[in-house]
This record gives structure tokens, sequence and C-alpha cells, in this order.
């Protein structure tokens, strides 16, 4: 079969998506991937050589200016119907004909779109193929789906139902309320990974007998001046950290060096499974990914969420007893220190780790919708 996945063009939205792509290739399946062609060069070293990339719509820099535009909103801090007018909106406004085009001209017989991906579910619709949700994390809020749904509704007719849902989130942060519209598959998440680890030359810490902490704050909300307060505030802690440089919309300059400290090792982008090896906590802004992967190594979070989903992606952790939250810099010092020495953080880590490898892994997943 020839399996579509359809994702919108971040790392955060795509690499959950990785294990899923890999096990289909492995299971003799023809991958595709649906996004813009502008992140094809950014996302490339992730996906397995074999999956074809169908460059259709624009970047998230455009139709969120675009949202913007229309609304008159922050889409920094936006409200539920901002992000529909974001993701349902105005990236279907911009990108569905050509994602439809394309699509088509590949023969695509199957969809598998993430949660915040309005495109791949007008894509199967047009080719009249069954397509499946893949989830990211923590299941969006109805109230945020409902938008994403009414703001592509109200520019098409709505598609049908997703086939099922593979949920890759274990039971103690899934949202105790949440009522899924189709029928769940759990699936087994992990950190990202490549095949072969990036090259990564790290000097040793002055004091290697102290805890590593690893501070990544994404690539979308990776402003400058929130991890360099962050990564401050770790190292006055007393551990040792780690931190990943990161690119923004708002601050392209994001990714330059910054100001050497001895307790301080900056990296640029590697893969999060590379990177948990080496820690003992994780400091954060609370995207399904770093959540998800941190949990399934069987470490502690620190979370200062910093928009988008990622309150309630911090908040399930936190109801999970595997993460401390937190609202300002000025309170990571005293909850990085609390997460390494209070061990009921790292237990309640450890026993997601365990429910997360018991969940099926994505072989079985593809093996059980890619029926002929």
């Amino acid at each position: 079969m020839k399996l579509l996945f359809s994702a919108t063009p971040a790392f955060g939205h795509i690499l959950p998506l990785v294990p899923l792509m890999q096990a289909a290739v492995e299971a003799g399946h023809s991958v595709g991937l649906l996004s813009s062609a502008g992140f094809q060069a950014a996302i490339t070293d992730e996906l397995p050589p074999e999956v074809a990339f169908l460059g259709a719509g624009a970047m998230p820099g455009e139709f969120s200016g675009e949202a913007a535009r229309h609304t008159g909103a922050d889409v920094f801090h936006p409200t539920p119907a901002v992000i529909g007018e974001i993701f349902g909106g105005a990236r279907i406004d911009l990108g569905l004909a050509d994602s439809i085009d394309k699509a088509a001209g590949w023969h695509a017989d199957l969809v598998i779109a993430e949660p915040f991906d309005a495109v791949g579910p007008l894509v199967a619709a047009r080719l009249g193929i069954a397509w499946h949700r893949a989830g990211l994390g923590p299941a969006l809020p109805a109230v945020i789906s409902d938008e994403i749904d009414r703001a592509a509704s109200a520019r098409h007719d709505r598609p049908v139902p997703a086939s099922s849902y593979l949920d890759p989130c274990p039971p103690q942060l899934q949202d105790p309320d949440w009522s899924p519209g189709s029928p769940v598959r759990p699936v087994r998440p992990r950190a990202h990974r490549r095949a072969k680890d990036v090259a990564l030359e790290l000097s040793e810490f002055d004091t290697p007998g102290k805890p590593t902490v690893l501070v990544t704050f994404g690539t979308i909300f990776s402003d400058p001046d929130v991890l360099a307060t962050a990564v401050a505030a770790v190292a006055d802690s007393g551990a040792n950290v780690l931190a990943t440089l990161g690119s923004s919309l708002r601050h392209p300059t994001a990714s330059q060096e910054i100001q050497a400290d001895p307790r301080v090792r900056y990296v640029p982008f590697v893969p999060l499974g590379q990177l948990l090896d080496r820690a003992d906590l994780v400091v954060g802004a609370g995207g399904v990914g770093t959540i998800l992967g941190t949990l399934a190594h069987g470490l502690p979070m620190v979370l200062w969420p910093q928009g988008a989903d990622q309150p309630i992606n911090a908040a399930r952790a936190a109801a999970s007893g595997t993460a401390i939250t937190v609202d300002s810099a000025a309170a990571i010092r005293a909850a990085a220190a609390e997460a390494l020495e209070n061990s009921a953080y790292r237990r309640e880590a450890r026993k997601v780790a365990a429910e997360i490898a018991d969940r099926p892994d994505p072989g079985a997943v593809i093996a059980g919708i890619a029926q002929p």
C-alpha cells in the first residue's frame, strides 16, 4: 500500500510520526510525507531515507501570519478560535489545492494525519480513501479540535470521521474525560533518534559527579532570553547543564552561540533520544515529543510552558506525578532541585516508562491499519 502521512511543517508535529513511518517502510509499504516544501531540507535527515516527501502548502510563519492578519490576534498566545483559524483556516487556504494534487499524483491509498493537521482528512475525502488520526501526546481538548474542524468545515465539506485514533499517550497522561470519536489503537511512543547517532563531541563537566539536566525548549518557542534564564536557573541549582539551541519564528538568531559557562554545554539540534541518554532530569516547555520521549526513558521533568498546547501537556504530566510545572524562570531552580532530590518523581516516571513499554509497537499498529 501507499501510506501518506500528512503533518504540519514543524519538528514537534512530524518527529513523533517517524516510528510509524519506519514501521511502514519495514513492512514493505510505500511511505510519503505531505508537508510544506519549505520544510523539506530541515526534516529530511530525520526521516527514513525511503520516505517520499510531497512538498505542498505554506510554512508556519506564512499561515500563522495570515491567521494573525485575519483575526488581529497574537498567534503565540492564541485562543482556541485563533488556533482553529491557524490550522483549519489559513493553512487550508494556502495549501489544500496543491496538497490534493500532490497526493493524487502519488496515488495515495491511505492517509495518516496528526491532530493539528486539517489537510490530510480533506485530501482523503477528495481522493475517496480512508484516513487515521495519529495522536502526538495527550488528546487535544475538544474546544481546540472542534475549532480546527469548524474553520476547515467553513471552507470545505466536513470529511468522513477517522477510521481510528492511534494513541501514543499512556493513561497516566491522558485526560480522563477524553471521549475519542473513533476506535482507539494504542501505540508505543519513543524519543526521536536517527538510525545513526549525530556526532557529538562535548568536553567533560568540571564536576562530573553532579546530576546532568537537559534543558530544551524546542524549535518554535525557543526564545533565546527564555533559554538563557532557564539555563542559568538550573546551573544555580548545582547541576550540570546540557542545553539545546533552537530556532524560533520570532528570533531567527536564536541559534547563535550563547556566552560560555563552565557548568553548561550547549548543543545544536540533536535527536532527543541521544541527549536523554546523558540526562537525569529534563527542563522544557511541555512539547508532546519531549514529554513522551522523556517518560519513555523514565526521567522526571520540570516544565515551563510557553504557548500552544504546552500548558495542557504540562498539566497532564504534573497530574501524573512525573513533573513539576512552573510559571517563571525564578521558580526553576527550586523545582529542579526538588525533582532531583525527591525520588517520587523518578519513581512515577519509571512507572509510566513501564506502561509505555507495554504498548503495541508501531509495526503492530501499521499491520492493523494497512489491511488490503
